[in-house]
């Protein structure tokens, strides 16, 4: 990319192109001066450069012809006139590539509208990704000459300028068009353009087949009521999504690093230590209040350490009365120093514990990684293992970074353009709305009567982010119950009552929190414009009706998620057992073997980080795409600066892109593995051993 904080730097190829014509014309110089002092031909700097120039026509002076030639004119003879015309062409097709181009979208459509401000990396990285994944672009600039313009365009997107809104709208192929992206950093340009394409897409565009407007409003006080306003126009040419950038980083952070994925021997609770409270933070609080609910009971908590605190608990509370009901957050007053850090952890592990996950935002790259960079000095001192530490970062990337510190937020991934359209995403979150509105049916509801009740296109954003964060849900669920979502067809697992009762439990729970976050409150009789609903309550004071709900939205899971093409299988847990530093057997046949022994099982390796067999093992089998669990006994960069080169950076990878991660004194005791894999002969009816090719020596299925 070559588009970098509000600077351009030209593409390659013109500069390549115009570079290789001037040495070619210099090598044409310097052969005209060798050539003629050969010759006995009087001549001058200016007339050898003329007669240089004269070569890019195929130009070459008659007293020359048939002498022997200094290579470099042989050189400037050849390339001078294929230069030349290769930049001629070049420079033709630049002027006839966006009328082509825009020729092409007009007539196949199904293209990406984006449009930027000056400085808007996030609409520069969305159109560069969309490109990369062959879809079609036609960016919408205020200014062509904003910087990130040329790249994408230089790598394949067409172009329309702002110049006259609404007569530049009218070249956009609204009809056609898959979705329109405002990604402009302010604001109310982004809802300014919004009005006009939906006022081009009413006009132009078939009813039933809405345009997406993706439209960018970071600020959430302002979002609410930009929803309000577009929600209550015309949906069927045209239907407006936010797109906030703490949204999408929340739920990217979410997604990737749920809270269980780490724990530590011994303990239970899931408390959450934050250091700093920005609007991401505050969205991720508020959607891990809403989803994070467990079938033992156990709910998320979240400790927030910050200067002003009452002042921050006090908004927070303002913009989102009640959010916190089940799990009340707790704002504690501190100075975020990197020099008083340490202090500050002594502090939260003697009141609330040892934390599952470390967030810092502290407002700007510098300031966070030196926090973070204290918090896992804190953790290496004392010979610990530290949580997950989450610091937000735009760059995304620091040399300075542990593996244990793992960077969020950046706009690199924020700019996934499958992010920002949701598409797979909202193919669960439709089915799981449409089971909704089957179930309402049968209680002789219809379309309409409240705004919950409406066909999926017409449904309102607010609750389709409902089913959204359903979906995203599920995988939580199944990894609650020792489950994981794989992709492909077959059949899922079937639920225990005992976890269905749980999980159903767990479910009603969730409602309820994110019912809580929006505002909700109990009311004996339901009342959607004054937000009152007779179910917030326990689940224990339920009839059993209701309870019913929470538990078919459970029994459902399996067969939404085969609709969206994929289905949850158990967790097979094998162990690998420490075996030094010998050569780790390639696991093809181990695989084959467990596919084929358990068909409905997904496999989950885990091993010790610190021994080489297991480290290298657990490579090879990430690099297969299975999932891997980390045992520590000590600080994760302690035992990864004992190592060397390839498999140092292998750790690393480990760290980063594991399952799990567990925290235990004794690695070696896995008493909950299914199997227990080994390289040499072991007293246990668990155990796999491997032979050095590779080869099942002994397995409990063989017996």
């Amino acid at each position: 990319m070559h588009w970098r904080k509000g600077a351009w730097r030209p593409p390659v190829a013109p500069i390549v192109r115009f570079g290789a014509l001037g040495i070619a014309f210099l090598l044409g110089i310097w052969g005209f001066s060798q050539a003629c002092e050969q010759a006995g031909i009087a001549s001058t700097l200016p007339q050898d450069a003329l007669r240089s120039l004269g070569l890019a026509v195929g130009h070459f002076p008659q007293a020359l012809e048939d002498r022997d030639l200094p290579v470099a004119l042989h050189i400037a003879r050849w390339a001078l006139p294929l230069l030349t015309v290769w930049s001629m062409a070049g420079l033709a097709w630049t002027q006839v590539r966006n009328p082509w181009r825009l020729a092409l979208v007009r007539a196949r459509g199904d293209h990406l509208v984006i449009s930027g401000d000056a400085d808007s990396e996030l609409a520069a990285r969305a159109a560069l990704g969309a490109l990369d994944e062959g879809r079609r672009v036609l960016l919408w600039p205020r200014d062509r000459r904003a910087g990130w313009v040329p790249d994408a365009i230089e790598a394949g997107a067409a172009e329309v300028e702002q110049a006259a809104t609404d007569e530049s709208v009218q070249a956009l192929a609204l009809d056609k068009a898959r979705a329109a992206m405002l990604l402009s950093r302010e604001a109310r340009t982004n809802i300014a353009l919004a009005a006009v394409l939906m006022a081009e897409a009413a006009r132009v565009r078939a009813a039933g087949d809405p345009l997406d407007v993706i439209l960018r409003v970071d600020d959430l006080d302002l979002r609410r009521s930009v929803e309000q306003r577009f929600e209550q126009g015309d949906r069927k040419t045209a239907r407006v999504r936010m797109a906030a950038l703490p949204d999408i980083a929340a739920r990217q952070l979410a997604l990737a690093r749920p809270i269980d994925a780490f724990a530590r021997a011994g303990q239970a609770g899931r408390g959450v230590l934050v250091i700093g409270f920005t609007p991401l933070i505050e969205r991720y609080v508020l959607r891990t209040l809403a989803g994070g609910h467990y079938r033992d009971g156990g709910k998320p908590g979240f400790v927030i350490h910050l200067a002003d605190a009452a002042k921050a608990e006090a908004g927070f509370r303002a913009r989102n009365p009640g959010a916190d009901t089940l799990s009340p957050l707790r704002f504690v007053e501190a100075r975020a120093d990197p020099t008083g850090i340490g202090a500050l952890i002594d502090q939260h592990v003697a009141a609330h514990g040892e934390p599952v996950a470390i967030l810092i935002d502290a407002g700007g790259d510098d300031r966070t990684l030196a926090i973070a960079l204290a918090v896992d000095a804190r953790y290496r001192t004392a010979a610990l293992v530290a949580p997950p530490i989450h610091v937000r970062m735009d760059s995304g990337y620091d040399a300075r970074l542990g593996a244990g510190i793992l960077p969020f937020g950046a706009l690199a991934n924020l700019a996934d353009p499958d992010m920002l359209l949701q598409d797979r995403h909202d193919v669960l979150a439709r089915s799981i709305h449409d089971f909704y509105l089957e179930g309402r049916f049968a209680e002789g509801e219809r379309i309409g009567v409240r705004a919950s009740m409406q066909e999926w296109d017409d449904l309102p954003e607010s609750f389709r982010d409902d089913n959204r964060l359903v979906a995203d849900c599920y995988s939580l669920k199944l990894r609650d119950i020792g489950a994981r979502l794989v992709e492909g067809s077959g059949p899922s697992l079937v639920l225990t009552p005992d976890e269905l009762e749980e999980l159903s439990r767990a479910e009603h729970d969730r409602w309820m929190a994110a019912k809580l976050v929006q505002g909700w409150t109990f009311g004996a009789v339901r009342d959607d414009a004054k937000r009152l609903h007779p179910d917030i309550i326990p689940y224990d004071e339920l009839s059993e009706a209701i309870k019913d709900l929470d538990r078919e939205q459970v029994r459902i899971m399996a067969r939404l998620l085969g609709a969206s093409g994929r289905r949850a299988l158990r967790v097979l847990r094998v162990a690998i057992l420490p075996g030094g530093d010998g050569a780790c057997p390639d696991p093809g046949a181990l695989l084959a073997t467990l596919y084929a022994q358990y068909p409905d099982r997904v496999p989950l390796f885990a091993g010790d980080l610190a021994d080489g067999w297991a480290r290298a093992m657990m490579g090879a089998l990430h690099q297969r795409g299975h999932l891997v669990q980390l045992l520590l006994n000590a600080h994760v960069q302690a035992i990864i600066d004992r190592l060397d080169g390839a498999d140092a950076r292998m750790a690393v990878a480990l760290v980063r892109t594991a399952d799990s991660l567990y925290a235990t004194t004794d690695p070696g005791e896995m008493p909950d593995a299914q199997l227990v894999l080994t390289p040499g002969p072991i007293e246990d009816d668990r155990a796999v051993q491997l032979g050095g090719d590779g080869t099942i020596v002994r397995a409990p299925w063989a017996r």
